[in-house]
């Protein structure tokens, strides 16, 4: 049996190791280009076994028997949890997505769409002419004020500074390049501490949530995600189970959602054309703009954006998995217990999926295209696949294109960052933010009348 392809000097793992700290995008694309589609890197429990492409996808995906998430996101769990979707498999995971579907589905994910939109909104009307913004950061602190509301229910949102502060602990370590952060997380260090200081601060005030109204029989608002895991709907949870799912439906919620817009709006402003043409549909939108999922459907050319910027930045870069048993793929062994690893990001830009992959082109999109082929569920996956898909993807895939559709329709932005760097883990961020610089408000024709946009 040949040897696993990887590094194997110092300088080449070297090199390796300076194109991760870069960024994750950096590291997958150079053990791809330099070791090919199957190689390995690290050492003793992090060693990975990298396998890129669609048929890596559908074996590690399908077969949830043999790749688990169990073993694979341990740097995740001192602040997801021991009981939180990341960190299990199995029954014990899917009653706890059955539990929480209300929150995520239907009247839950229309109550969401509705809030955020209304906070994106809010965010949108204090820019004025002249103004330079990070785009990316100013959204992402609007989703982010928002599902505070709909996953902690008013009472907690109404200490966001507070809470905001202390999540911002937590990102501080989890925005670290990938070899900083696996040695930041296994030594004691000054982050290390400050983001479990953090988490710490958070989950006090989640318990202590959880005790109130389980003491005072406080539902809470109808769907917000406390009230929907306390519920008598379904299987009983304990405080630990609702606290997991609260943490990380916030770390994993506002961060790859308010990504994929801040990276869609920089898409959409670095092509030509582009942007007047996401005005020009939005404009037909309902008054208000589209908020529901049948009104989302009609923004088709919106949609093709958003598709697209999904497919260049997917809110995911890496999944990993811990396999069970041994296997061979492309000739080589992968032993029991190997972790595993699969690129989202690396197959959406693999040029044997996808004609000029690194060039952004709505029109790919475009079903009445000549020549169009719509991708399979193993070359396109921005949200996962199956059982384990995000399960804020029914969110996610209203939201995005009705956020972008208002900022079409009611802002006027000039570039200013031209080439962003990658950041972040597990989101793909913008390392040092995505800046515009606000023009003046559009003017826009409605029903035949000429009308301009009010800040």
């Amino acid at each position: 049996m040949p040897a696993f392809p990887g590094p194997r000097t110092p300088a080449q793992y070297l090199r390796v190791g300076r194109a991760f700290q870069r960024s994750l995008p950096e590291g997958l694309e150079h053990l791809r280009d330099t070791y090919g589609p199957v190689s390995a890197f690290g050492f003793g429990p992090t060693r990975t076994h990298f396998l890129f492409g669609p048929e890596a996808n559908a074996l590690v995906m399908k077969n949830q028997d043999n790749f688990r998430f169990s073993g694979a996101y341990d740097m995740l769990r001192p602040i997801a949890g021991d009981t939180a979707l990341v960190t299990t498999d199995g029954e014990a995971n899917a009653r706890r997505r059955r539990k929480a579907r209300p929150a995520f589905h239907r009247g839950g994910a229309e109550e969401s769409t509705r809030l955020i939109l209304a906070s994106v909104d809010e965010t949108i009307g204090r820019w004025r002419p002249g103004q330079r913004v990070d785009v990316h950061g100013e959204l992402r602190s609007a989703i982010r004020s928002a599902m505070l509301r709909q996953f902690c229910g008013e009472r907690l949102a109404a200490q966001e500074p507070y809470l905001v502060g202390q999540l911002d602990r937590v990102h501080e370590l989890m925005d670290y390049p990938l070899p900083q952060q696996l040695i930041a997380w296994k030594l004691p260090g000054a982050a290390r501490r400050r983001a479990l200081d953090g988490i710490a601060a958070v989950e006090g005030l989640i318990y202590a949530e959880i005790r109130r109204r389980r003491r005072e029989r406080d539902p809470g608002a109808a769907r917000d995600l406390i009230s929907v895991m306390l519920s008598d709907d379904g299987p009983a949870m304990s405080d630990q189970e609702v606290r997991d799912m609260v943490v990380s439906a916030l770390i994993a919620g506002y961060d790859p959602v308010g990504s994929a817009l801040g990276w869609a709006v920089y898409n959409s402003l670095s092509t030509p054309g582009v942007w007047e043409r996401l005005r020009k549909e939005a404009e037909t939108a309902p008054p208000g703009g589209a908020v529901s999922a049948a009104e989302v459907r009609e923004l088709r050319y919106t949609n093709q954006v958003v598709q697209e910027s999904l497919r260049t930045h997917p809110p995911v870069v890496l999944s990993p998995r811990r396999c069970v048993r041994g296997f061979r793929y492309g000739g080589h062994l992968v032993p029991a217990g190997g972790l595993v690893a699969v690129s989202e990001y690396i197959t959406h830009r693999s040029p044997e999926v996808w004609p000029e992959p690194d060039r952004f082109l709505p029109e790919r999109w475009d079903t009445s295209r000549d020549g169009y082929r719509a991708p399979g569920p193993f070359e396109y996956l921005p949200y996962g696949y199956g059982g384990r898909r995000c399960v804020g993807a029914t969110i996610a895939s209203v939201l995005l294109p009705a956020a972008l559709s208002r900022l079409a329709l009611r802002t006027t932005l000039d570039l200013r960052t031209r080439h962003p760097q990658y950041g972040g883990i597990p989101a793909l961020i913008p390392r040092d933010g995505l800046f515009v610089e606000v023009g003046a408000a559009p003017r826009t024709e409605r029903a035949g009348v000429l009308t301009e946009e009010v800040r």
